[in-house]
């Protein structure tokens, strides 16, 4: 009964110490909502001149305007082409970002 009692007891801090690691936030890590920037979608035609210039040229000829975001000053504008779609980031000056 006593080898019980004890198992049960340590069993118990076991688990208390397992649930309340799980539940802290590791010092150490950054916290996810901090990691993941906040984004708002936007109209293709409030991009910022520069973005919308550098979108003009060449290198995306072709590429169509099917969603646009904005979070904090890096524009991330999602292009189509027939099939394919593709994610380019931007700053305010229209200089792509990687």
């Amino acid at each position: 009964m006593k080898k019980q009692v004890i198992f049960s007891a340590i069993l118990l801090s076991v688990c208390t110490f397992v649930a309340s690691a799980q539940t802290q936030p590791n010092a150490e890590s950054p916290k996810t909502e901090n990691v993941i920037q906040e984004k708002t979608e936007i109209k293709p035609e409030n991009l910022p001149d520069a973005v919308k210039k550098t979108l003009a040229g060449d290198a995306y000829k072709g590429w169509e305007i099917s969603k646009a975001y904005v979070a904090k000053e890096v524009y991330e504008v999602e292009l189509k082409k027939g099939a394919d779609t593709k994610t380019f980031k931007f700053d305010k000056e229209g200089n792509s970002i990687k």
